[in-house]
C-alpha cells in the first residue's frame, strides 16, 4: 500500500513539475517574443519592435525580449532608445551573457554621443553659420 501511495505521489509531483515547466511557453509574452525575434532575424527591425515591446509589458522579467528590443533599436540607428532595454537585459541576464550586453550598451552610448556631436558632419559646419545670422 505504501508503495502505491509513494508512486502516486511521485507521479503527481512529476506531472505538476512538468506542467509548471510548460507554463513559460504558454505565457503570451513568449508568443510576442517569438514573433518579434522572427521579424528581427528576417531584418524587419521596425516591425519587430512592437512585438518585443509587448513581450516586455506582458512579462517584465523576460530578459531576452529586452535584449532583442535593444538590438532592434540599434539596427535602426536609434541609439538612445536602445540603451534602456539593454540595461534591463543586462540586469536580467545570466552572468555569461552580460559581457555581450555591456558591449552593446557601450556601442549605443558612443554612437548616441557621436550622433549628438555630429563629429565631422557637413550639416554641423553649414548650420554653424546660421546661428550668427
Amino acid at each position: 500500500m505504501k508503495n502505491r501511495c509513494a508512486v502516486f505521489v511521485l507521479l503527481l509531483v512529476m506531472s505538476l513539475a512538468s506542467s509548471c515547466a510548460m507554463l513559460g511557453p504558454l505565457d503570451p509574452a513568449y508568443e510576442s517574443l517569438d514573433r518579434g525575434r522572427a521579424l528581427f532575424h528576417q531584418g524587419h527591425f521596425a516591425d519587430a519592435v512592437p512585438h518585443l515591446e509587448r513581450a516586455t509589458r506582458e512579462n517584465p522579467e523576460l530578459g531576452e525580449a529586452y535584449f532583442y528590443l535593444g538590438r532592434a533599436y540599434l539596427s535602426q540607428s536609434k541609439w538612445r532608445a536602445a540603451i534602456a532595454p539593454l540595461r534591463t537585459a543586462f540586469r536580467l541576464a545570466p552572468r555569461e551573457a552580460q559581457q555581450e550586453i555591456v558591449n552593446l550598451i557601450l556601442d549605443a552610448t558612443f554612437a548616441a554621443a557621436l550622433s549628438d556631436f555630429n563629429l565631422g558632419g557637413e550639416s554641423s559646419r553649414s548650420d554653424r553659420g546660421k546661428d550668427f545670422l
